[in-house]
């Protein structure tokens, strides 16, 4: 027991040292929001303190961009959850950017599909562009027929790692490969990251786009 506190402290510590902190250098991402998940059940920002969060941005009906990516992420999630500090300590979070489409049941079957770890959030329209925002999450309608549904989402591509504070870490974009980000995770979840962990081969300039 002593070992193990002492261990999980020493993680702590390097953590500490390693994770870049708010100010210049350190983008102004993440923050409080209100969802729902696929259960239908409220969630906010609070209910995932204590854990890593590894976060995706996207649409169920996405034709091919947020499936490619999706595998990715469960590759992410089943690798890091082998590891034993992981255990009730990393949770993979799909957040829609189409609250029209995807409600709780929508994410729910959709879900199933990829990782049985993943939490799906949607919300109001309101409360799912506030979340967006807090992001950076781009994102833009193309219609493609008079339908209410005919419709695509053109939108930003990035994993999003936040602390167990709630705190924005790390972004990564298409650049990186499944194995990459999942040993960057890693080094941050066990205090071994350095400097050239968070860098800027972890940023796609071209996935990421700053919404005013």
């Amino acid at each position: 027991v002593y070992y193990w506190v002492g261990e999980e402290n020493s993680r702590v510590q390097r953590r500490e040292r390693t994770i870049p902190k708010q100010g210049i250098g350190k983008p102004d991402i993440g923050g409080p929001f209100e969802l729902v998940d696929q259960d239908g059940k409220k969630k906010t920002n609070k209910d995932y303190l204590g854990k890593w969060m590894l976060i995706y941005f996207g649409f169920t009906y996405c034709p091919d961009i947020c499936p490619n990516e999706l595998m990715r992420m469960a590759q992410i999630i089943t690798a890091v959850e082998k590891e034993d500090y992981s255990k009730g300590k990393f949770q993979p979070i799909f957040v829609t950017i189409d609250p029209e489409r995807d409600g709780p049941k929508q994410l729910k079957t959709y879900l199933e599909d990829w990782h049985p770890s993943m939490v799906g959030l949607t919300g109001t329209p309101e409360q799912v562009g506030k979340a967006c925002k807090a992001y950076r999450v781009y994102s833009s309608k193309s219609v493609l027929g008079d339908g209410p549904g005919e419709y695509l989402i053109d939108h930003s591509i990035m994993f999003y790692l936040m602390d167990p504070q709630g705190e924005f870490v790390d972004y990564f974009g298409k650049a990186l490969t499944a194995e990459e980000i999942t040993e960057k995770v890693k080094k941050y979840m066990t205090g071994e990251a350095d400097d050239a962990t968070h860098s800027d081969a972890s940023i796609g300039s071209k996935d990421l786009i700053t919404v005013k």
